[in-house]
């Protein structure tokens, strides 16, 4: 039996013991864990038996970012360990997710994965972890709602629950505001594609970062598309709830043609951006987001497997976009690759609930409670569709985040990367308050016409 399947077994035994006996609070035994064997979001400090893994010690110290060169890689030195490749693949059959082992039988010429030593990198303020130990105690699902988070970014550091470790996904630290313009790319199974770019802008209301709040907020945001030309000006915004059960998300459009502001009746679930070719489903976004209310959730357990990590090389500004998107995948030799312990989870659609993926699998880094990778399978049962998504250590402000973000649709062949920032050469703006006058819809047609 391999390493990857002994971990879950372990954790999977366990989280069937604990689920037997219903949820409880956090104890203060269980709170004191996250100063001593566990990092203060939750993780397992120490390394793994086989030194493969090794202890986490703080993570990425933070440092100052010229941003006219952007972020340097700080493992540059470091050299490859191995690359598996479609001939070695099934030597790391324990350590590969089913959809990198598609890739491999997909694109056997070209698709590589060089493996580096891991580097535990993830790191937080201290105001952010102060948070999390603060509201632990008090945080707590019902069913599928959220209840008394406040202002925490991960509200059960210490949990067997599937459904409580994708809420600690959702809301997860990401800089309490953040304005950038990036890029996203459907590439087809050619290697054709277009570039649709967006300037983001969403604050994060739940963790105090909305100058005047309001209730069941977790985050405003609206995103304004500067190309192509057939799409410059529009606008959607959107009213993020805390609890999707109390409060279900809100939605508007700015139409240049129209220059009409009109509610969107849904933009949650499996809806569809036409803008991505159909290649990601709005619950996609980010990895995963909204209401969890179509599925039952399943913990299957932790495993050690290869994720894409500290991904600084895929951000250099030195890079084209041509140089990254090729036909099938990235560039593979711009990507890196390290053992990690994710945890496995597993959705399935509820009787009488209707989604374009009626089984889904989860993977979550256990050092920052993001998901690290996603298969989507259709209703045959057949893997349709395969996110994987290279992270880093956004070191200027202590965000462990997505470099770039990729959706590969096995059965077209093509793709979407997306939160490309390569040939952009506007800074990415972090922490400030925002103002809700920036996120009310009767302004979006001023914010359109700017």
């Amino acid at each position: 039996m391999g390493i990857g399947r002994s971990v879950a077994n372990v954790v999977l035994a366990t989280g069937l013991a604990c689920a037997a006996m219903g949820a409880t609070a956090i104890t203060p035994e269980e709170l004191a864990r996250l100063d001593s064997d566990l990092t203060p979001v939750g993780a397992e400090r120490a390394g793994n038996a086989a030194g493969t893994i090794p202890t986490w010690t703080g993570g990425l110290a933070q440092r100052t970012l010229d941003p006219n060169i952007g972020y340097i890689d700080p493992y540059a030195d470091d050299r490859v360990l191995f690359t598996i490749t479609a001939t070695n693949a099934d030597q790391y059959a324990d350590q590969l997710a089913p959809g990198h082992r598609e890739m491999f039988r997909q694109f056997p010429a070209s698709y590589r994965m060089h493996v580096y030593p891991t580097r535990r990198s993830a790191n937080w303020p201290e105001a952010v972890l102060e948070q999390v130990k603060l509201q632990a105690p008090l945080a707590r699902t019902r069913g599928y709602e959220l209840l008394d988070v406040g202002r925490t970014a991960v509200p059960f550091p210490i949990t067997t629950d599937p459904l409580q470790m994708m809420w600690n996904h959702s809301l997860r630290w990401r800089g309490g505001s953040v304005k950038r313009v990036y890029s996203w790319f459907p590439v087809d199974r050619r290697g054709r594609y277009f570039a649709v770019r967006v300037l983001d802008t969403v604050a994060w209301d739940q963790q105090g970062y909305m100058k005047e709040s309001r209730p069941n907020r977790l985050a405003n945001f609206y995103a304004m598309y500067l190309a192509p030309a057939n799409i410059e000006g529009q606008l959607t915004l959107v009213w993020e709830p805390v609890n999707p059960v109390a409060d279900s998300r809100q939605a508007w459009t700015y139409q240049t043609v129209t220059r009409r502001v009109v509610r969107v009746p849904s933009l949650a679930y499996d809806d569809l951006d036409r803008r991505t070719q159909g290649l990601r489903t709005t619950d996609q976004y980010d990895g995963w987001n909204g209401a969890p209310d179509l599925y039952d959730w399943t913990l299957v357990g932790k495993r050690e497997m290869f994720i894409p990590y500290n991904s600084y090389r895929l951000t250099s500004k030195r890079l084209k976009y041509a140089d990254i998107l090729q036909p099938g995948h990235l560039n593979p030799d711009l990507l890196r690759y390290e053992l990690h312990r994710v945890w496995v989870i597993e959705a399935t659609l509820r009787p009488g609930k209707h989604h374009r993926y009626p089984r889904r699998t989860f993977y979550l880094d256990e050092d920052t409670w993001q998901v690290s990778m996603e298969e989507d399978y259709n209703s045959e049962g057949a893997l349709w569709r395969f996110g994987s998504h290279p992270a880093m250590q956004f070191y200027d402000v202590l965000v462990p985040w997505y470099a770039a973000m990729v959706h590969h649709d096995f059965e077209s062949g093509a793709y979407l990367a997306s939160d490309l920032e390569n040939e952009s050469s506007i800074a990415r703006s972090w922490g400030w308050k925002g103002d809700i006058n920036d996120f009310l819809p009767v302004n979006l047609r001023r914010l359109g016409t700017r």
